[in-house]
């Protein structure tokens, strides 16, 4: 994946307890883990004896229990969290008549321990009637089929949000270098392959024959050249050198541009070749490197990722303004939004229903990943079901490191009757200047190179004109990865996972 000319570089509410965190050390899940009972302090090797304990010590039946209160996963969860929340002692929960931890809050754990993740969906509370029908047992069975992969998937999360709980409660006492204020930077042992990819012939080709792109750089610099006339200008992430040599035409007095992926030294040659005497390029990477100046008073980059965010190229635009800018300077561009629009089946048959049969072949396994996968794709205005909504705005000269952690209450009204599938993010760039310059990757634009990402779900829903999807939509961080992206949207009572990377 990419979107810049060779980058030189490169949340905030409860949703931010739901990261995926990576942990040094992965639990057994075979093994068991030490349990301590739910009403008592005794300590059991794993969580089986812990119920029996509950069961035989404490007249806690959870089959009962299940079978009394109608509970799934989630309302176990809420269980434990009650009890250890409110002390809850055996003798009160048995005389419990109404389930009293029917209550979100109690979604969020207190600390982590292996009752949160033990599947109570495979707690039997009853045996299917032997008179029972073939297709009522086949019924069930394809019933506790999806429980109990809801039920997975409920368990990494737990497990996960727990990891990050700690993180945010405990801190991190040494900080890795690249770590501020708790967020992960981009880190230079991780980016020797990031950058590598940039060194690439075909990617820069990709982007220069991008003519929305660039050309909308140009006119932006070449319409407004009183912001560069005289001006000192840096190119963050310069690759082949075009912007450098677009705002040297535009006036300035002298670039600089800096890109750590070896196509710089190409761009030297171009440089040299074209006779531009006040571009100086330089290799390396900007939190590292020495610059010809300490400050500069304008700051472009193309720095623009799929789903506008991935790559995390904007926190090297961060630093260049708090280290790099003169007061009163300007980036460019100023601003960027994203947004959200949601799209007929028309994908969503080529691309996961695609695995069902595969030459005959069923491939369904992979179904799941091609879900969890964001597509990136070219959308067909045509396929367009709702209007727009706009889900984050970014001003470069506000914006801070928690850009990419943030949570929208979307409500998408349908413009006409089908079956929604998917929902597409799509971002626009804007040069607030005298003359504005903006584009959009939406879908009802010129395709760019960026296209539009695409966040399908695993079953199309049937939509009427006028109708409004309402639904949340989270991002983060990924905190194994600090240039990719997990991304979460709620929507027609189900949860949704995706990671762009």
């Amino acid at each position: 994946m990419e979107n810049t000319e060779s980058k030189a570089n490169d949340s905030s509410s409860d949703e931010e307890a739901f990261e995926d965190i990576e942990d040094d050390e992965e639990i057994d899940e075979d093994e068991g883990e030490p349990t301590t009972c739910l009403f008592c302090t005794q300590v059991f090797a794993s969580i089986d004896p812990a119920i029996e304990h509950l069961n035989v010590d404490h007249n806690v039946n959870l089959s009962q229990l299940k079978h009394k209160f109608q509970m799934d996963q989630y309302a176990f969860i809420k269980l434990i969290n009650f009890i250890r929340g409110n002390r809850i002692t055996a003798e009160q929960l048995l005389l419990t008549k109404q389930p009293e931890w029917n209550d979100e809050k109690y979604l969020k754990p207190i600390q982590y321990e292996p009752w949160l993740c033990y599947d109570y969906d495979a707690i039997k509370t009853d045996v299917p009637n032997a008179g029972a029908s073939v297709a009522d047992l086949m019924q069930r069975i394809a019933e506790q089929g999806k429980l109990l992969q809801q039920a997975s998937q409920d368990m990494e999360r737990m497990r996960n949000d727990y990891k990050d709980l700690l993180q945010k409660v405990h801190g991190d006492a040494k900080e890795h270098p690249a770590t501020k204020n708790g967020i992960v930077r981009n880190a230079p042992t991780l980016d020797k392959e990031y950058f590598n990819s940039y060194s690439h012939f075909g990617i820069h080709h990709e982007m220069l024959s991008d003519t929305v792109r660039t050309s909308s750089y140009r006119s932006a610099l070449m319409e407004n050249q009183t912001y560069l006339n005289g001006k000192s200008v840096l190119d963050v992430g310069c690759g082949t050198g075009i912007l450098s040599i677009f705002a040297s035409q535009a006036g300035a007095k002298n670039v600089v541009g800096i890109d750590n992926s070896e196509i710089v030294y190409t761009a030297m040659d171009i440089v040299r070749k074209n006779n531009v005497k006040n571009v100086k390029l330089v290799k390396g990477r900007l939190e590292d490197t020495e610059l010809p100046e300490a400050k500069y008073d304008v700051i472009i980059s193309e720095w623009m990722g799929y789903f506008l965010l991935y790559e995390a190229m904007l926190d090297t635009i961060i630093y260049a303004r708090e280290n790099l800018l003169n007061p009163n300077g300007k980036i460019l561009p100023n601003r960027c939004s994203l947004h959200l629009v949601g799209i007929n089946e028309t994908l969503h048959k080529h691309h996961v229903e695609f695995w069902s049969d595969v030459y005959g072949v069923d491939m369904s396994d992979l179904r799941k990943r091609s879900i969890e996968e964001p597509l990136m794709e070219v959308v067909n205005p045509e396929h367009i079901l709702t209007e727009s909504e706009q889900i984050a705005n970014f001003d470069m000269m506000t914006v801070d490191l928690n850009y990419s952690n943030f949570t929208h209450e979307f409500h998408l009204k349908c413009t006409q009757t089908g079956k929604l599938a998917a929902f597409v993010g799509y971002f626009d760039t804007f040069f607030d200047l005298d003359k504005q310059i903006m584009f959009s990757t939406s879908p009802t634009e010129t395709p760019t190179h960026w296209k539009q990402t695409v966040f399908f779900m695993d079953q199309p829903q049937t939509v009427q004109k006028d109708q409004v999807i309402s639904g949340k939509i989270m991002s983060r961080r990924h905190q194994g990865d600090a240039r990719a992206l997990r991304v979460d949207i709620e929507a027609f009572g189900r949860l949704f996972k995706y990671t762009v990377d």
